[in-house]
Parts: structure tokens; C-alpha cells; sequence
């Protein structure tokens, strides 16, 4: 194990074998941990975008990076809605139009008919859309159609085999490889910490140092599965540095009623 040195509260990390070739901590700055209006903001080149989440395909950024917009100038005023404040609203949007500072690919002539509700609804209905760039093949996006099984109202069946489908379609999923592939190809993956270390607290020197875990990186599972992948052959003159993909993986929970709190 090697060791880096205690900072200003004493914590310091310990690594297997050797450092890491990157350290995401060393690019971090205040504006990663907390937030306020009357907080100078430094450098949000690594902010991951609102419309990250559509795909980060090169050939769709630079071709259809406004989907489902109809254009960048649509796009532009879009994108400063969904990241402004909460408190901000769509017909605050309508009168930012006539004042806002025109970005060079901002034309004026698309604006003469905008309304920022039905731009809203352009985008909530932008699955529909046979035309759109939204879910594009190039980001890997992959539609298909599930059948559910549904019961039938004064019918019974011997089983749920018998009972009637009902087909969902133009769902679109993307294949978990593909879903990490694209992570790192994001400005965020600046930030990701690809090599587990052990942290530790040492108050004194003269008191033994206490273990500290916090991320998923810092635990013992990651530690296990980095060693397991060093282990393992490498290719024929790679020289990369190994390391471990973690995922966190959960599901916002549904409520199932509009009363009360039970949800699923």
C-alpha cells in the first residue's frame, strides 16, 4: 500500500500497488459541494448538461444536438429555462424573448412565433414523433414493444396465460454497456473516481488511524473487484491502466395512490 499525505483534517488515503494516473479531486472546486446566489461561480465546464441524458453520440451533437427542438436558437432559450431557477416559469420565458442576449447561431426570425408551452409540449411529445432526433440510433437508442397482460371486466380465465394482451410500444432503452460508454464520453467522467483507496482519519500521531468509508469507492466490494481485474491477463501490448466501471443502480418509487403515502 502507498500512502498520501494527511490533509488539514487529518484524513489521507492508502492505495493498492501504486497512485492512480488521475485524481478527480485535483480539478474540484467549492462550487462541487455547495451553492448559493451571492457564491462567485468558477469554472462549470465539467457540469453535466440537462440534455445529457438523450445521448452524447459525436454525429448527433454536431448534426442534431437542438432535439426535439426545431432549431438552436429554440434550443438556446429552452436550455436557459430548465436551468434557471425554480421560481422561474414559461411565460417568464415568453417576455425574456424581446431582451434576450442572442447567442451567434440565435436567429431573431425564429422567435416571431415562439411560445414556450407549446415548445414544452414539442418536447413531451417528441416520442411521437417519427421525425425526431431525439432518440437517435447513432446515441444506440433501441425501440421496442412490451405486452402486458390485462384483466378483462365479468371475464375470468384459468390462467393469466389466457388473459388478453395489451401492446405498449415505441419504448426506447439503451443496453447497459452502451449506457457506460456513454458516461465517460461525457465532461462529467472528469469527476468519476476510477481507482478505490482506502481513507483514513488520524487525529494524532500518536493514535491509530481510524478507517473512513464514504463513497462506493472507498469500500471494501470496490477494493475486492479492482484487485480481481488486475488480476486478470491483459491484451497483447496494452499498456492502459485497469480499472473499475462501479455502478450505483435504483428506481424512483411510484406512488399508488394520490392520497397517502404508500408507493412501490
Amino acid at each position: 500500500w502507498v500512502h498520501t499525505e494527511q490533509d488539514a483534517f487529518g484524513t489521507f488515503r492508502s492505495y493498492q500497488g501504486t497512485f492512480p494516473s488521475y485524481d478527480p479531486e485535483n480539478t474540484s472546486s467549492f462550487d462541487d459541494v455547495c451553492d448559493s446566489r451571492t457564491f462567485q461561480q468558477a469554472d462549470s465546464s465539467n457540469k453535466r448538461p440537462w440534455y445529457a441524458g438523450f445521448g452524447t453520440a459525436i454525429e448527433a451533437v454536431n448534426r442534431t444536438f437542438f432535439a426535439p427542438f426545431l432549431n438552436a436558437t429554440t434550443f438556446r432559450l429552452m436550455n436557459w429555462f430548465y436551468e434557471s431557477s425554480s421560481g422561474n416559469s414559461l411565460a417568464n420565458v415568453d417576455r425574456l424573448v424581446q431582451g434576450v442576449i442572442l447567442a451567434d447561431d440565435f436567429e431573431r426570425e425564429d422567435l416571431r412565433d415562439f411560445s414556450a408551452f407549446w415548445e414544452a409540449k414539442r418536447m413531451d411529445q417528441a416520442d411521437e414523433d417519427p421525425d425526431s432526433k431525439l432518440f437517435s440510433t447513432s446515441d444506440k437508442w433501441h425501440e421496442a414493444s412490451v405486452n402486458i397482460k390485462l384483466p378483462a371486466e365479468k371475464h375470468r380465465y384459468t390462467s393469466e396465460a389466457d388473459a388478453p394482451d395489451c401492446a405498449v410500444d415505441r419504448l426506447y432503452y439503451r443496453k447497459p454497456l452502451e449506457v457506460i460508454r456513454s458516461a465517460y464520453e461525457e465532461v462529467a467522467s472528469k469527476s468519476f473516481h476510477n481507482v478505490p483507496y482506502k481513507l483514513f482519519w488520524q487525529p494524532d500521531e500518536g493514535e491509530f488511524p481510524e478507517r473512513i468509508i464514504t463513497e462506493v469507492y472507498t469500500a471494501n466490494a470496490m477494493l475486492d473487484e479492482h484487485e480481481k481485474i488486475k488480476a486478470q491477463p491483459r491484451e497483447p501490448g496494452c499498456q492502459l491502466e485497469t480499472v473499475v466501471a462501479s455502478i450505483m443502480l435504483w428506481s424512483d418509487s411510484t406512488h399508488l395512490a394520490s392520497f397517502g403515502h404508500a408507493a412501490l
